[in-house]
């Protein structure tokens, strides 16, 4: 273990005099074997990655495996493949216009089992009149020394605009974050913001070439569903130029049928996350569209949903399950209304953070604290932020993985479900249990009974004085 810290104190931030058009690597679709090392060089050219273990890199200070990008372009995407589960590994890019530009960098392996954390942000960009350095910087400089984070999961817009030097801009705040720790991305409203102000919606380039997944896609971690959606529809018009496009009723309709595929499994539990969410302050009801997905989150297992859009902080509990708005990563701050809809638990606004999550299989729960690094005065200004010595907890919740097998007191059973209940929980052995304790008991009373009727029936006189 000292041999891997040893080894993460060599990794360093990418060059600061060259990040405007060298975006440092960051990590994506880790998994227990494989992940993406992802990365923007200056030239339109090839690289090689090399990487080991952190622990054989720190002995032996050279690495042992490498992989050539032949694709003669300034982003890359390179899987890594062949790794073990939850293993610490070091890794370097080396342009080939270029081969010192980068430092060493690092990722962990997804665990196949057991207890772990992650993190979960939204909503990073800029404002009219502040840049990211100003409000993210410093929630990536506290994500970044948060111990034993799994993962990221972002809920969008990363940037105000679908404009090359915003981008930029994300990547050099997050870069401590994203040195040592997987990204899972989703997309928002302002990756189709056109730089132009038209009402066309931008075909979200930057954010294709950072990441190059799916709109819609799912992983799983120990036993547990993480599922990402796209709640934006690019090809309706923009009603808005500086909202994008909207959450639309095909936008919903087009992801039913494989969303329903995702939440019907037998995990241990279930996380969504979407852009836009389905409950809100702004609106005293379910938000218009979300229905369909809303009937499916609530139909199977959802441990909880996660969105951002509304630039606060805000906790819903809708039919016992936790809906979270994180929108703190640092956009422009947004008041809360005084009339928001039933189910609303907390919120806070003008606080810059993030969610922390941990999940426990073996006790069918999660922990989610909402964790503010400091806080602003004014929604849009640009100002320097309060930041607090240390990162505070706001707001704790701690949650069941599955609803049902909580309800059913089975919450150290396995995930193998059926659809009568949980296989093998405590509420399915009861009546056994019952039965086997009527019966002891009632062959102990009659052991007892007998055995002071066969004392009594001794005649004392008989005994020897």
């Amino acid at each position: 273990m000292a041999l891997i810290l040893f080894g993460m104190l060599c990794i360093v931030p990418v060059l600061a005099d060259s990040w405007e058009n060298n975006w440092a690597p960051w990590v994506t679709t880790t998994t227990t074997i494989g992940a993406t090392i992802n990365w923007r060089q200056d030239t339109n050219g090839t690289a090689t990655v090399a990487y080991a273990t952190t622990e054989f890199y720190t002995q032996n200070h050279r690495f042992d495996s490498n992989i050539s990008d032949t694709s003669a372009t300034p982003y890359h995407h390179v899987l890594l493949t062949g790794l073990a589960p939850d293993t610490s590994y070091t890794y370097l890019v080396q342009p080939n216009s270029n081969t010192s530009i980068f430092s060493p960098r690092a990722f962990r392996t997804m665990p196949e089992s057991g207890p772990y954390t992650f993190i979960v942000i939204s909503d990073p960009q800029d404002g009219t009149k502040f840049t990211e350095d100003k409000r993210f910087h410093y929630v990536a400089a506290a994500i970044a020394k948060e111990p034993d984070v799994r993962f990221i999961l972002a809920g969008g817009d990363y940037a105000r605009l679908d404009d090359f030097g915003r981008w930029g801009s994300f990547f050099n705040n997050a870069d401590g974050m994203l040195s040592n720790t997987t990204i899972f991305p989703t997309i928002g409203n302002h990756e189709f913001h056109n730089i132009t102000g038209s009402s066309v919606p931008s075909p979200a380039i930057n954010y294709h070439q950072a990441f190059a997944v799916p709109l819609n896609y799912s992983f799983d971690v120990a036993g547990v569903r993480y599922i990402s959606l796209d709640t934006q529809d690019p090809t309706q018009p923009d009603p808005n130029p500086a909202v994008g496009p909207p959450f639309s009723d095909a936008i919903v309709a087009g992801q039913e049928s494989w969303l329903r595929q995702q939440l019907d499994n037998q995990l241990y539990g279930t996380f969504t996350i979407q852009h836009q969410p389905n409950w809100r302050d702004d609106y005293t009801t379910l938000f218009p569209t979300a229905g369909p997905w809303e009937k499916l989150y609530h139909t199977y297992n959802l441990s909880a949903s996660f969105a951002g859009h509304n630039h606060n902080y805000e906790r819903f509990s809708i039919q016992g399950r936790p809906y979270f708005i994180v929108g703190t990563a640092g956009g422009f701050s947004m008041p809360l209304s005084a009339t928001p809809p039933a189910g609303y638990q907390t919120g806070s606004t003008r606080r810059l953070g993030y969610l922390k999550v941990t999940v426990n299989q073996a006790n069918n729960s999660a922990t989610a604290e909402e964790i503010t690094v400091g806080y602003v005065k004014h929604d849009n200004d640009n100002e320097t932020p309060v930041i607090y010595p240390a990162p505070v907890i706001d707001d704790t919740i701690t949650f069941p993985l599955n609803a049902r097998r909580a309800d059913s007191g089975g919450h150290g059973a396995g995930p193998v479900m059926t659809v009568n209940g949980p296989t093998g929980s405590p509420a399915g052995l009861l009546p056994i249990l019952l039965a086997a304790g009527v019966i002891v008991i009632l062959v102990a009373v009659a052991g007892g009974f007998m055995y002071m009727r066969r004392r009594c029936s001794k005649d004392p006189s008989t005994k020897k004085p």
